[in-house]
């Protein structure tokens, strides 16, 4: 009796249609690698500007209208209507003729502390220093404010913000000739929460542009930029004080040339912080750590409570859990540090500036949460997108660099 020979009795079994289904992944993988060297910019560009682009439609087309617009609308108007009563009814009419009978519900009796803010002027007029002291941002939304209606300024402003952050996002990625990467750099903008910051009513967008032409620039040495986008980057949110202070003193433990540049930065910053918080009627930062990361307070109205540890310590261990099983950012944060570690021992070596840039974003996330422990991933974004992008960069370079001696070293 004869055997049939496997292949034989896999003819008689009838086609098997697996090596055509592997020659068809193979090339279809073959031909978009192919397409992807050639056209690498283009596409690179491109893939940044559509998930920019898309998140801005998406606000416009189905913006979501948190409660904080409206404070930030009534500090934007406080000046023009100076009375609580008369600042208090025009922002709610202006809100009511703007959204759905359904969405005006929400946001004015959607609870306690919605009814409350919704009824109260005087409570209400005591939340908007927590939001006036976003300077750059609430005088934006009062100069659009005519032009685009009471709730489309914001809108207008993430435009104008997203325009910049792009526009110095793809200069960088071009000047360091990593276009090529773009998908990569969309990765990253996805996992940091790029859509959901772009599509908030909050000063975010416009603060993380700020933050990254500030670190973009610098790394290229353009030192003058560099902290004038810092420095704006602080009148809008005034807590990146802190960013520009690490900064200054990481340039000068690497003894980076920029860093007389970044002093001067740092001192102008410091200006920008007292002029927004003594002009604004900040509550100070206890009251308002206490407000936004331990209990909400329904009126500021002589609400000044004394220091506690014990509230201090809850607040931030509980945003601590927040952060790391609501947000994506600690996880991140943790993982870049590990891998710039991994790095490291590798024998990897980032340059001085890069190193110094990438210290100071990764100090100043950790000194901001302990200053203010707040879990929310949209205020770290300006600093580890930053972050993330320096060291994509940096490995990238440092392999090249270790492939071209590797090489030199064999053929020698």
């Amino acid at each position: 009796m004869t055997i049939p020979a496997e292949g034989q009795g896999a003819q008689r079994a009838g086609f098997d249609p697996r090596a055509m289904v592997l020659w068809f992944i193979g090339s279809l993988l073959s031909g978009l690698g192919r397409f992807s060297i050639r056209f690498a910019n283009p596409l690179g560009a491109l893939s940044i500007l559509g998930v920019v682009v898309a998140a801005l439609a998406l606000a416009a087309l189905r913006p979501v209208h948190a409660w904080d617009q409206i404070a930030y609308l009534g500090a934007a108007w406080r000046d023009l209507y100076p009375e609580p009563a008369d600042l208090h009814a025009r922002v709610y009419e202006a809100v009511r003729l703007g959204v759905t009978p359904e969405e005006f519900a929400a946001l004015s009796e959607g609870d306690t502390y919605r009814l409350r803010q919704s009824t109260d002027p005087l409570a209400f007029q005591s939340m908007l220093g927590m939001y006036a002291v976003k300077w750059l941002y609430v005088k934006s939304i009062s100069l659009l404010a005519p032009s685009t209606g009471a709730l489309g300024a914001a809108l207008a402003v993430n435009i104008g913000a997203a325009a910049v952050f792009a526009g110095v996002l793809l200069w960088w990625l071009r000047a360091v000739e990593m276009l090529n990467l773009g998908p990569t750099v969309v990765a990253l903008l996805l996992l940091c929460g790029f859509p959901a910051m772009a599509m908030a009513e909050t000063p975010d967008l416009l603060a993380s542009a700020f933050i990254l032409a500030a670190f973009l620039f610098l790394d290229r040495g353009m030192a003058a930029a560099g902290v004038a986008a810092l420095v704006l980057g602080v009148l809008t949110r005034p807590d990146q004080a802190a960013s520009a202070g690490v900064l200054m003193a990481f340039f000068w433990l690497m003894r980076d040339r920029q860093a007389p540049a970044l002093a001067a930065g740092f001192a102008a910053s410091v200006v920008a912080y007292v002029f927004t918080s003594h002009g604004s009627g900040h509550p100070g930062w206890w009251p308002h750590l206490w407000f936004s990361t331990y209990q909400i307070q329904v009126t500021m109205e002589f609400f000044e409570p004394a220091f506690s540890l014990a509230v201090y310590v809850q607040a931030f261990a509980w945003n601590l859990v927040r952060a790391a099983f609501e947000n994506a950012w600690l996880g991140l944060y943790l993982a870049l540090i590990i891998l710039w570690a991994v790095l490291h021992a590798g024998g990897l070596r980032f340059s001085d500036r890069r190193t110094a840039l990438i210290g100071a974003a990764l100090t100043a996330i950790a000194a901001k949460f302990i200053l203010f422990p707040l879990h929310d991933g949209r205020t770290v974004f300006p600093l580890l997108f930053p972050a993330l992008l320096l060291m994509l960069a940096s490995a990238r370079d440092a392999a090249r660099k270790s492939a071209g001696q590797a090489l030199q070293d064999f053929t020698s």
